[in-house]
């Protein structure tokens, strides 16, 4: 394997690591406040949390990271057309909500996302 190749490999591999690690500081949370939480196994644009708890329906949960705030939700669109649509094309019940968090650093926290087959909104985070 040629030296270029392992570089590329270690950045992959990374930038997993960077995402499961927002992926298990979200599962935290959530669990600290009474929620249970299955993580997805592995890396995908479609639903990485999954939580519920007797209060609140449940939620299927996106995770990404951020170095700024998200200042509107066509910009999420916009930044993460893929996982946006992943997102919508999630079939779903009364009560359940289909959700994109991304943490924006320690400076911002938390951004929450609602997203519907037709549309995003931003909500209150749970956890915030």
């Amino acid at each position: 394997m040629t030296a270029s190749r392992r570089a590329r490999r270690r950045s992959r591999s990374g930038y997993r690591q960077r995402g499961r690690a927002i992926e298990a500081m979200a599962c935290a949370l959530l669990q600290g406040r009474g929620f249970t939480v299955v993580r997805s196994r592995r890396y995908t644009v479609g639903v990485h949390l999954v939580a519920w708890c007797d209060w609140s329906p449940p939620l299927f949960i996106h995770v990404r990271r951020s170095r700024k705030l998200v200042e509107t939700t066509t910009e999420i669109v916009s930044l993460w057309p893929g996982e946006v649509a992943a997102l919508q094309a999630v079939p779903r019940w009364d009560g359940m909500s289909v959700q994109f968090w991304i943490h924006a650093g320690r400076n911002y926290g938390w951004q929450c996302f609602e997203i519907f087959p037709k549309g995003v909104t931003e909500v209150e985070c749970p956890v915030a």
